[in-house]
């Protein structure tokens, strides 16, 4: 009896100290886990807010911010250094000028334009690029329906209120033909890497309204838009009212009388799964 006692005793204290070393480890790992995830988010939040405190930035752009909430937007699309972003349809490029200095060197901006489109912001996007001073940006200009894009490349693609111009009836391809939106959705969802992720910035229109109908006053519903993504592969991950404008109505052209850069936008964020 006293044997088996002792044998018992010896085996408890060995399973004891095997739970012990395992929750030790397993709690281990989960503080350094935390601690990277901690880290990482730093470094995002400080690029960031480099970027946004960049005494180069041009004058017109810092006086968007205050309207457009720059640093809210980036760090909810999870922006991060050194890393690959294709940005769609940028414009100007107040967007562009940021992601530059978040990806760094080490990182690439890719931004695409539409052939036709890209005519309406040249003037002001070739100023912005005057001197090479985006050296980490580069720009694709292609027809919205024969655009490719390289296999996976991207982490993060970006459309800030530009999704509503692909439903315009008076826009047509190259070619004369209708834009040809599944394709365009398409090519994108290949060229972000798995767990990847698109961010759409969009001004919001009355939630059941035809794409055809509210593009005529530059906006499109977040239902639409999720809709759209869905189909493409994209899963829905989560939405912001950092943006949000409770007394805009959905019903006025975007530049309406004290609606320009006011009205009411949806921030969405996808994932393509990995």
């Amino acid at each position: 009896m006293t044997t088996k006692l002792t044998i018992n005793t010896s085996i408890d204290k060995i399973i004891k100290g095997l739970l012990f070393t395992t929750m030790t480890s397993v709690l281990a790992s989960s503080f350094f886990t935390s601690n990277a995830h901690a880290k990482s988010a730093l470094t995002i939040e400080k690029a960031i807010g480099q970027a946004i405190t960049n005494s180069s930035r041009p004058i017109k752009d810092l006086a968007l911010d205050v309207d457009r909430k720059p640093a809210q937007v980036l760090s909810f699309f999870q922006v991060k250094p050194d890393s690959q972003i294709l940005e769609v349809f940028a414009g100007p490029g107040y967007y562009t000028e940021l992601l530059n200095d978040i990806v760094g060197p080490k990182g690439q901006v890719t931004v695409y334009e539409d052939s036709i489109w890209y005519n309406y912001s040249k003037s002001a996007s070739d100023k912005r690029h005057e001197g090479n001073r985006l050296e980490n940006t580069k720009t694709v200009i292609s027809d919205m329906n024969t655009l490719q894009l390289p296999k996976e490349k991207y982490d993060t693609a970006l459309i800030v209120l530009g999704l509503h111009d692909i439903f315009l009836q008076s826009e047509k391809s190259l070619a004369d033909e209708e834009r040809e939106v599944g394709h365009f959705l398409r090519a994108i969802y290949h060229s972000i890497k798995a767990n990847g992720i698109i961010g759409v910035v969009e001004h919001e229109a009355t939630m059941d309204e035809q794409p055809s109908v509210s593009a005529e006053l530059h906006r499109l519903s977040s239902k639409v838009i999720t809709n759209l993504m869905i189909d493409a592969g994209f899963i829905f991950e989560a939405s912001s009212n950092v943006l949000i404008n409770a007394s805009d109505d959905h019903t006025q052209v975007v530049w309406a009388d004290g609606l320009r850069r006011k009205t009411d936008r949806s921030v969405l964020r996808f994932r393509k799964a990995q």
